[in-house]
């Protein structure tokens, strides 16, 4: 038997939720890590960052309403951009950001920690947006 629509779906958003919640969640950890290690971070960095990190929140919404294409892009944008940005800042640059060149401190372990973390998801994220755009194909390629 072939599986429905309905079903994808289903499977679709038990791997998605908790990669995109989790995600989110790891967002505002790191972000109040770095406010409290470099309080010089600008006033707006934050709420800018979090709003942006809500697309891939929506795209969960999208996917369960059964919009895969307006799912898979709003998972997957804002989280290979965050992947790319993230990547550099933490582990390439050789900015006070690198998670590998960080002075020692009572915060830089968790900080350190949620930098891996989002890296983590935001992979994950990456692949679970490829996973839907793959069932979208997938299923046009079977109607056609």
């Amino acid at each position: 038997m072939e599986p429905t629509n309905e079903d994808s779906t289903r499977k679709l958003l038990l791997w998605s939720v908790p990669i995109v919640l989790g995600h989110f969640v790891a967002v505002i950890w790191h972000l109040l890590l770095l406010v409290k290690i470099q309080p010089s971070t600008p006033r707006l960095f934050p709420p800018l960052l979090i709003l942006f990190n809500l697309f891939p929140v929506a795209g969960l919404v999208a996917l369960a309403k059964g919009s895969r294409k307006m799912a898979g892009s709003m998972i997957i944008l804002p989280l290979a951009m965050a992947l790319v940005i993230g990547t550099y800042a933490h582990f390439l640059s050789p900015g006070t950001d690198n998670i590998l060149h960080m002075p020692s401190g009572d915060l830089t372990l968790s900080f350190q920690i949620s930098a891996v973390l989002l890296v983590l998801l935001e992979a994950l994220g990456c692949w679970v947006g490829i996973r839907i755009f793959a069932n979208l194909s997938a299923r046009h390629a079977l109607n056609t």
